[in-house]
């Protein structure tokens, strides 16, 4: 069954991106250095940009190199970005599993090696790094190899929902999809900078944790709830193939 797009007000979108290009960032500061891009991309999901911008710097300050930061310990890499830091424990873990991996593969930590590569070839090695969560794959490769990906996470699409950009919650990685085919990559760099602002802006506000607190109290069914829904969607899916079939 062809799975659903998501929706998006455009005109709303423009509007949003519009309202918050003046006070966005006009370029990455990591830009010219793929590791670092990478490092503050996982510093920003769901998070400020001076968060991620104080972290990075905590992180350089600290360590020779981000090789040196490699072999720090889960905690001890999350009393490096702050305690408090969004997620800091997953966020570390699923950052040094990233390290680990490059280090495996390279017996150094870089991303060099993806300089003149095809774009679809750089792509498919960020996304099967470990610990790589989508919004990272497309920051970096938005940023480091101009391919229109915006990168969102959940906390942009709480925000979407709150200026009706958006009518209902989509997974990030499908919003993200959709504004590829839809936007070239110099309209997406915009539009990243403009959302970044925008979410910073929901943050500080305290929107973004009242939108956060909302979306997880939201219970998911289990048991014998779950498999009731489980079971409803696959007979849905057959109805719709049968449907399909009998139309040709």
């Amino acid at each position: 069954m062809t799975e659903k797009k998501p929706a998006f007000n455009i005109n709303r979108l423009n509007s949003l991106v519009k309202k918050y290009s003046a006070r966005a960032r006009g370029e990455e500061p990591n830009a010219t250095d793929l590791l670092g891009l990478m490092i503050h991309s996982s510093l920003l999901y769901d998070a400020t940009t001076e968060m991620a911008d104080a972290a990075i710097q905590r992180i350089r300050s600290r360590n020779v190199d981000f090789n040196e930061f490699r072999v720090n310990l889960v905690d001890e890499m999350v009393t490096t970005i702050g305690v408090k830091y969004p997620e800091g424990f997953e966020r570390m873990r699923g950052l040094r599993r990233t390290l680990f991996d490059l280090f495996r593969r390279h017996h150094k930590v870089s991303l060099e090696q993806l300089v003149g590569k095809p774009k679809r070839d750089v792509r498919t090695y960020l996304e099967n790094l470990e610990g790589m969560p989508s919004y990272v794959v497309s920051r970096t490769m938005l940023l480091g190899f101009d391919v229109p990906l915006v990168p969102i996470d959940l906390t942009t699409v709480d925000m979407l929902i709150h200026y009706e950009v958006l009518t209902e919650a989509v997974k990030p990685s499908e919003l993200t999809e959709t504004f590829a085919k839809k936007f070239s990559s110099d309209r997406a760099t915009l539009m990243h900078f403009a959302l970044v602002a925008a979410t910073d802006a929901f943050h500080n506000s305290g929107k973004a944790e009242a939108a956060r607190i909302a979306r997880e109290s939201v219970k998911k069914p289990s048991g014998a709830a779950a498999a009731s829904a489980a079971a409803s969607a696959k007979k849905k899916a057959k109805e719709a193939s049968r449907s399909k079939a009998r139309s040709r």
